[in-house]
Order: C-alpha cells, then sequence, then structure tokens
C-alpha cells in the first residue's frame, strides 16, 4: 500500500471515517511529522504554536501587558484576520 494512502487511511481512522475538507497537503505533512492524526488535537496544537510565534514576535508586548490569554488570542485573531486579508489582495 502507499504511503499517502496508509496516511489518509490513518487520519479517517482518527476522525470518525472523514478526511477534513479544509485539510491541505501540508497539514497532511506536518500530521505525519507529529504522528497525529486526529484534526481537532493537530488544530489545537498550531493554534498553541502560532500563539506561541506571535508571543516571540511581540516580546515586549509581554512585558506591557500582563501576559493574558485573551490579549494573545485576541492577537492571533488579529494575525489571521490579516493573513486572510493579504490572501484575499493577492487573488485580485
Amino acid at each position: 500500500m502507499g504511503r499517502m494512502k496508509e496516511l489518509c487511511l490513518q487520519i479517517m481512522e482518527a476522525n470518525n471515517g472523514e478526511i477534513p475538507g479544509e485539510m491541505t497537503i501540508e497539514d497532511i505533512k506536518k500530521m505525519e511529522d507529529l504522528q497525529m492524526f486526529e484534526w481537532k488535537q493537530y488544530e489545537g496544537e498550531q493554534q498553541r504554536l502560532r500563539l506561541q510565534q506571535i508571543k516571540l514576535q511581540n516580546p515586549r508586548e509581554i512585558t506591557k501587558v500582563a501576559q493574558t490569554e485573551q490579549f494573545w488570542e485576541e492577537e492571533l485573531r488579529r494575525e489571521q484576520q490579516r493573513q486572510i486579508t493579504k490572501e484575499y489582495t493577492k487573488g485580485k
């Protein structure tokens, strides 16, 4: 059996027999590297990594703001919105 087929079967098994519609080839590769095939768990891990990256990009904000999770969630939401806007404007 091919490697990609095995990956798809592992992903389907971990996700109630379905492959999430928003999954990309890049996601599949990362999931294989992490050996994490359940989509919600993978998304949570990616969210945590993005949040950590934002914290590293804004070190002064950490000391200015009381490191509330709410601040970083808002920052993450804004970063995602910027990326969506950037992708949208590239498409035009």
